[in-house]
């Protein structure tokens, strides 16, 4: 569970290739060494079929590129998914895991603020159960009793705008983020938050996932007994919670509308605050949160702020109390007591279908390595990146967009006006590859604490918040820079901010199988060349299209292309909802943008390639070999309800299904599986 909301809120503004991946297998090398290119495999057009397995190509060609490495995938009892991405990553932290190690063991005493003493004395920390049971609330027990202890609503919103301007906790009312203004991306805004809606809209709303919503009211009763209610009271107030719960999502916007800053961008003076949250002192709440200098603020949920004004009047007192406190425990669980922290990680491991915890060793080095994230990314920057291969990158993103050049030129239902605007997009874009220049200064604002010195996890971690909320204020009064990155170089994962107009490329996807310095160039244009297209297509995609080269929310279409754009669009939302898995049919709408992206990446690589079937071949299988993955059942049914990208699979097989290049490169015909009729083959950058 994520502890906050900043993080995911900014999330929405940035479109990346994965939601999120959990792995616990770590054998790359022979992986890589098994796989054996499709493009080899089939000589030509309608070449033989492998003679071991009845799957053809020609009817699904994800399960034919990838039956081997898959055969060799099975996920223990600890995992829920296995995919290159959670690979590569887990390969990065068993180096990080060394070094925890190497300094847990030293008896030397490392300067303090150094990366060795806070790695060091965070470990120490994290991993000292004995101290975390005795810590117990400790630290937080003060600020929940200010919760705990109002007795009138105006009390009730005091409390929670204290504990979201000192730490960054936010429930129903008084969070918030700061980030560039959607309108004017040269500045910072106020972003008030939504509610917390706990396990989300998406699974309450939807008749399939009961199952899972029992499970986590299950676990919201669990933990109120766990901080002191009686097995009665914690059930009544679990069922009071959910009813709270289903009335605050259904006004809620589903989660495919965050996206869309015509339904967002919603500017509030202070009086019209005013009037939005009646039951509520704004005046007061701001400068509590010490934002109160601003002009205008954003709400990008009217129609929820509005719900939340509506409960808050004293006959929902209580409640309103009782859902506080378990958000702020649900938040700090995995950081606090023993009892707390397995309350938590056994709700993930129902939720995504897994039936034994890792261990606790491996917590504690995840655990460590999320509390102090730049001080990891800069030692794995230093043991890793390659300047070759950011060249390498570099050239190969200039070649992408200028394919994308054409591409636009191409688009009949375009004007030249609005064309030489998407050029304009393309050639302004930023490209960020590897590492930050200059590393953030939330990593020498983060402090350690260690035992020693009275230090605890729990401390530590509300330190850590601290940071977070001091660094945002900072961002209030200064110009936006943007040179900041928003992923940490060790992350395996890529990313494009329409704020910033910019794609980003941290060092950890720079190697096999997304990219490999002595690999071929049809190769690493299916692997890393698709990714950088991907990333570069959502700048034209359902959401970042609505933003021009400077990162400001403005229409630069013409009224008959967004119709056109918008018709265009509805097909691939009927296309995508024609795929189904584990039962549950893919969410065209929630997916739509990421769709786009695919769809906008594969033409762009077809387009350099040209009608080289062996290059293609070699291109759509490493494009296949790279989607490779094996979840549990319950991980799909939550990607399929969260995830705005579709599941790995059809990422391949319907984005190749509407490539004319593929049918060509593979003569595929009409009784073939993968056959889709030209006419419904879709795509906005054809």
């Amino acid at each position: 569970m994520e502890l906050g909301m900043k993080k995911k809120i900014i999330a929405l503004l940035m479109t990346g290739i994965i939601l999120t991946q959990i792995t616990g297998c770590s054998a790359l090398e022979p992986f890589l060494d098994s796989f054996s290119k499709v493009g080899e495999a089939v000589k030509e057009a309608g070449g033989e079929k492998n003679p071991k397995e009845e799957i053809r190509y020609q009817d699904d060609y994800y399960e034919y590129v990838n039956q081997d490495i898959l055969d060799q995938i099975e996920l223990s009892d600890t995992d829920a998914q296995w995919t290159w991405f959670g690979e590569l990553m887990a390969v990065s932290d068993e180096e990080m895991e060394d070094i925890i190690q190497e300094l847990a063991q030293s008896k030397e005493t490392y300067e303090k603020g150094s990366s060795e003493q806070k790695i060091k004395d965070m470990y120490e920390c994290v991993s000292d159960m004995e101290n975390r049971n005795a810590t117990g609330l400790g630290p937080l027990q003060p600020h929940l009793d200010t919760i705990r202890n109002a007795t009138t609503i105006e009390e009730y919103v005091d409390a929670l705008a204290m504990l979201s301007g000192e730490f960054g906790f936010s429930s129903i009312v008084g969070g918030y983020y700061i980030n560039q203004n959607m309108a004017d991306s040269s500045k910072n805004s106020v972003y008030l938050m939504y509610a917390d809606t706990l396990i989300g809209k998406e699974y309450l709303e939807n008749p399939q996932m009961q199952e899972y919503v029992d499970i986590y009211f299950g676990y919201m009763q669990d933990m109120l007994e766990e901080f002191g209610m009686s097995e009665r009271e914690s059930a009544d107030t679990t069922s009071q919670i959910e009813v709270l719960l289903r009335d605050i999502c259904a006004s809620t916007l589903p989660m495919e509308d965050y996206y869309d800053p015509s339904i967002t961008y919603n500017v509030f003076t202070k009086e019209e605050l005013q009037e939005l949250y009646t039951n509520v002192d704004i005046e007061k709440m701001l400068k509590t949160l010490r934002i109160d200098s601003e002009e205008s603020y954003i709400i990008e949920d009217v129609e929820q702020a509005k719900k939340i004004n509506e409960l808050l009047v004293e006959e929902n007192l209580e409640l309103l109390k009782d859902f506080s406190t378990f958000v702020m425990l649900n938040d700090v669980a995995e950081y606090s007591t023993e009892n707390y922290a397995r309350l938590a990680k056994n709700l993930e491991n129902q939720l995504h279908g897994v039936t034994e915890t890792i261990s606790d060793e491996d917590i504690w080095m995840d655990m460590t390595q999320d509390m102090l994230p730049w001080d990891f990314g800069k030692i794995y920057v230093e043991e890793h990146f390659s300047e070759e291969s950011k060249t390498d990158v570099e050239h190969m993103i200039t070649e992408i967009k200028e394919a994308y050049k054409e591409i636009i030129r191409r688009q009949e239902w375009m004007s030249e006006e609005t064309k030489e605007k998407a050029i304009r997009k393309l050639d302004t874009m930023q490209a960020k590859i590897g590492y930050p220049d200059e590393w953030p200064d939330s990593m020498e604002m983060m402090q350690v604490t260690p035992i020693s010195e009275g230090g605890s996890l729990l401390s530590n971690l509300l330190v850590n918040m601290q940071v977070t909320i001091e660094d945002n204020l900072q961002d209030l009064n200064r110009e936006v820079d943007r040179t900041e990155w928003g992923m940490t170089p060790q992350t395996v994962n890529a990313s494009y901010n329409p704020l910033n107009n910019e794609i980003l490329f941290p060092a950890a996807i720079l190697q096999p199988p997304f990219y490999d310095p002595d690999g071929d160039d049809a190769t690493n244009l299916g692997g890393i060349g698709y990714v950088i297209a991907h990333e570069i297509s959502h700048a034209f995609d359902a959401s970042g299209a609505l933003y021009d080269e400077y990162g400001n929310y403005n229409i630069w279409w013409t009224a008959d292309e967004l119709e056109k754009y918008n018709e265009l669009s509805e097909s691939i939302v009927s296309y995508y909802e024609n795929y189904e898995i584990a039962g549950m049919k893919v969410n065209g709408s929630l997916t739509l943008s990421e769709n786009i992206a695919d769809l906008g990446a594969m033409t762009c690589i077809t387009s350099i390639i040209g009608d080289d079937n062996k290059d293609l071949q070699e291109a759509f299988s490493q494009l296949a070999y790279i989607w490779a993955s094996e979840e549990t059942i319950a991980y799909q049914m939550l990607l399929l309800n969260n995830d705005t990208h579709a599941p790995n699979k059809v990422r391949v097989n319907a984005v190749l299904s509407a490539c004319d290049a593929f049918y060509e490169a593979y003569n595929i015909k009409e009784t073939d599986g993968m056959y889709v009729a030209p006419q419904d083959r879709v795509g906005i950058w054809k």
